[in-house]
């Protein structure tokens, strides 16, 4: 079973950052298979890498994209990528990050983050 699904309502109306964002439900996903045992094949610390460098590349676009259209909120939208950001690294460095509990509360993190992310914040951007 599937932790997180798309579907349009979590659109932004931009097609490139939809795909991004279903990139990003996909690791997420992939993170939950590996705690649960249904995915023994990949790293879970290999699959946070693959988190970071794609959530890097998502705001990273997302950030030019606001600059380029003068989004009035752009700092805030910031400071919540950074916020996410640094969780990520915390729990990466941290040595019980092979801990089920604590893979397990990483995941509620970025599931719940990433939605709320997408439906309240970033849908502000392409109203």
């Amino acid at each position: 079973m599937t932790l997180l699904n798309w579907n349009n309502n979590y659109s932004v109306n931009n097609e490139e950052f939809d795909k991004q964002h279903q990139i990003l439900l996909f690791i997420i996903n992939r993170l939950h298979d590996i705690n649960v045992g249904r995915d023994a094949i990949n790293s879970f610390k290999i699959t946070i890498d693959e988190l970071i460098f794609s959530s890097n590349f998502h705001f990273k676009s997302e950030q030019q994209y606001m600059k380029e259209i003068g989004y009035k909120d752009i700092d805030k939208h910031i400071a919540e990528h950074e916020y996410f950001k640094q969780r990520i690294i915390y729990f990466k460095d941290d040595d019980n990050s092979d801990d089920f509990e604590l893979r397990h509360d990483l995941i509620v993190f970025l599931s719940e983050w990433i939605l709320h992310h997408e439906i309240e914040q970033d849908k502000k951007i392409n109203p």
